[in-house]
């Protein structure tokens, strides 16, 4: 396994290690302390709770060693990264700092470091979209073991994020409102703590807000949408901890999306030994550090990927309000209601959507789908499968397979079944059915070769329309394609 991720869960699950039972000890007599410029840190509660038992005091400044390191359109790569302190005003005005263009800070989590390919990735992207400056905030050296220390150094590393701000705008004057912190894992709490720290700080995205010692804690102690005039999360790992899930599903945002309900993103092993196996296999046939770290921690990496490709992606990652997962999957929340649906991601901030909102992705980049609602019935009873082809004025998707199993519907009963697709395919202007009839020797006797429909409407989420096919009494042969164009008119 990889030697990040088991650190993960020895630190959290296991007994400490005695050097560090010995600081924790001495730290009992010491419940604050002090750094210049910084102010004061204590594990008085809420700091010590039930859902943070083990609580120590961070770390010196000089421990963590955080470093910012800027990047603009004018030095965009790590060759040329400039770094920024509030402490040395020049290192400010030599830069290509520019107070007049939009700041997108961005911060890691534990273990990580700030020359990670998924941080090159997202500056990348970010350059290509406008002209920030971008700060990526690298606290390497206090994201390490034990895991309860990391969390703790994550409170300087927020007052040292809120410091530069500070001197950005005062000596700058750059503005708070411009101000974007973007933030993974225990890197979103980081993200609360310079937020609440200043008055009116533009926006937060949380991308899978660490979960332990954090969720069920006081606002004080994890993000909250008290922390920027705009929160928004991204759930992506949410299962129980003992499952290996390291994401919160404590909503904790303005805006919380939930991508496949917020946890077991398609392409990630969903279980504890799916995940361990996986990991052991990468690291002993691969030899291969960030492949086994991926393994068990693919759908908190997530997170940051879908943040990565919204921005520069044609295809809008539109979500849905929802009391649930289970009853988005099951179509039943297409519809946007004054103006209660958003796009999760970069674009976020744009829409005034509040709540927890749903959407499916794919499970390799390109992640972004549309979705639609398939409603279909016959006169005559069926059992089997249905596969589409969805045709539109750009182009088609499909095969689409809308049953994993062979399903059996009575007569007159209305098949709904949302799909999805990762094509734009336009305006939907027809659809092409294939029903495939159960090959059960035992009861397919019972049932029809010829499927006689009633009629079939999709329902595009995208374009919030419904499109009517003519479809009345015509005929779905077995394993025959037929297609179906769109009217409003049917006779």
């Amino acid at each position: 396994m990889s030697s990040s991720i088991l650190a993960f869960y020895t630190a959290v699950l296991s007994v400490p290690s005695l050097g560090f039972l010995i600081d924790t000890v001495q730290q009992i007599t010491h419940r604050q302390i002090c750094y210049t410029g910084l102010g004061c840190f204590s594990t008085d509660p809420p700091f010590t709770s039930l859902y943070r038992p083990l609580s120590v005091l961070p770390d010196s400044p000089e421990t963590i060693r955080t470093t910012f390191l800027l990047y603009t359109r004018s030095n965009p790569t790590t060759a040329n990264e400039q770094v920024l302190s509030a402490g040395n005003l020049s290192s400010i005005e030599t830069s290509y700092f520019n107070s007049h263009k939009p700041t997108k800070f961005i911060v890691h989590g534990f273990t990580h470091n700030g020359h990670r390919q998924w941080i090159r990735n997202m500056v990348a992207q970010l350059l290509i979209k406008d002209d920030y400056n971008i700060i990526v905030v690298d606290w390497g050296h206090g994201a390490g073991l034990p895991y309860t220390q990391a969390t703790a150094n994550t409170r300087v590393v927020g007052a040292q994020i809120a410091q530069l701000i500070t001197v950005l705008q005062q000596s700058f004057n750059a503005s708070m409102g411009d101000m974007h912190i973007i933030g993974h894992s225990l890197g979103a709490h980081i993200s609360g703590y310079a937020g609440e720290r200043l008055q009116h700080l533009g926006r937060i995205t949380g991308m899978d807000p660490a979960d332990p010692y954090f969720q069920g804690t006081d606002e004080k102690v994890r993000l909250d949408p008290g922390d920027a005039d705009f929160v928004d999360i991204i759930h992506t790992d949410s299962s129980s901890f003992l499952a290996l899930g390291m994401g919160t599903s404590q909503a904790m945002g303005h805006v919380d999306f939930f991508p496949n309900g917020g946890k077991n993103q398609p392409g990630c092993d969903a279980g504890l030994l799916a995940k361990l196996g996986h990991t052991v296999w990468n690291a002993v046939s691969k030899l291969d550090y960030y492949a086994a770290e991926g393994a068990v921690a693919c759908s908190h990496e997530r997170s940051y990927e879908l943040f990565t490709e919204s921005i520069n992606s044609a295809c809008p990652f539109r979500a849905y309000p929802c009391t649930s997962s289970d009853e988005f999957h099951n179509g039943k929340c297409l519809r946007c209601h004054q103006d209660d649906c958003s796009e999760m991601g970069l674009n976020a901030n744009k829409y005034r959507a509040r709540g927890s909102l749903y959407l499916e992705t794919e499970a390799a980049s390109n992640y972004c789908d549309f979705h639609y609602q398939l409603n279909v019935s016959g006169s005559n009873n069926f059992d089997g499968k249905l596969i589409i082809t969805l045709h539109g004025s750009k182009t088609n998707a499909g095969p689409i397979q809308l049953m994993k199993d062979i399903e059996v519907h009575n007569q007159g009963t209305i098949i709904s079944k949302m799909f999805k697709t990762n094509i734009d395919v336009g305006e939907v202007i027809g659809i092409t059915l294939d029903y495939e009839k159960t090959s059960n020797l035992v009861v397919g006797w019972a049932f029809p070769d010829a499927w006689t429909l009633n009629g079939i409407a999709v329902w595009s989420a995208a374009d919030q329309k419904l499109y009517r096919f003519c479809a009345y009494n015509k005929i779905a042969a077995n394993h025959v394609k037929t297609t179906f164009g769109v009217s409003d008119h049917c006779t």
